[in-house]
């Protein structure tokens, strides 16, 4: 087996241990790194809008895959630009976090598994869409970039039928970005009082 479909095999796995280092590390340590004062209140506020944004870029990707996953080519809507949208949202939404948190080794973590570990993943997804999907998706790579959205590109139909039972189950993971601001917002006021072990710069 291949290192792209090793870790795209034990993605869910190796994602969930990655987001409980991150956690004992922000239980465990403070490391700011942005300005404080407004310019630090004007980073976290562009953080927040871009955890909202990275949320509906998902919702708005995952309305045209609900139902066709892994079943045809989906190239429209954000598909149409890009071939990776979710990967892209999440990574703003991830940007967002940081710019929240303040905090170093979050952002090296989080730079660390876009940089590294996702493109494995990715390869291992499209590999795996090759097989099953053929020339059509073929033809879609060579139209459609897989990371730099192409916005000329832009395709919207008119009707697009969705499963609202998936769907349903991506409104229930995107309320994972809203619960994450609430607890980064939490963690930095036991910082500030000192309740945390580490929680000195």
């Amino acid at each position: 087996m291949s290192g792209a479909g090793a870790f795209a095999r034990h993605r869910i796995l190796v994602s969930r241990l990655f987001v409980l280092a991150l956690v004992a590390l922000l239980l465990t340590t403070r490391r700011p790194f942005l300005p404080g004062g407004a310019a630090g209140s004007a980073a976290a506020g562009a953080g927040f809008l871009l955890v909202m944004a990275g949320m509906l870029g998902r919702l708005w990707s995952l309305l045209y895959l609900s139902g066709y996953k892994s079943r045809q080519v989906v190239d429209a809507g954000p598909f149409s630009v890009v071939r990776n949208p979710l990967y892209g949202f999440s990574f703003l939404a991830a940007l967002g976090l940081v710019l929240v948190a303040d905090h170093l080794w979050l952002a090296a973590g989080l730079l660390g598994a876009f940089v590294l570990y996702y493109p494995f993943v990715v390869r291992s997804e499209e590999e795996g869409l090759r097989r099953r999907l053929g020339t059509e998706y073929e033809a879609y790579c060579r139209r459609v970039p897989r990371f730099w959205p192409r916005p000329r590109l832009y395709r919207r139909p008119e009707r697009w039928d969705v499963d609202l039972k998936r769907y349903g189950q991506a409104w229930r993971d995107a309320l994972w970005f809203p619960l994450a601001l609430l607890l980064l917002g939490l963690l930095k006021r036991a910082w500030e009082a000192g309740w945390l072990p580490l929680g000195g710069n």
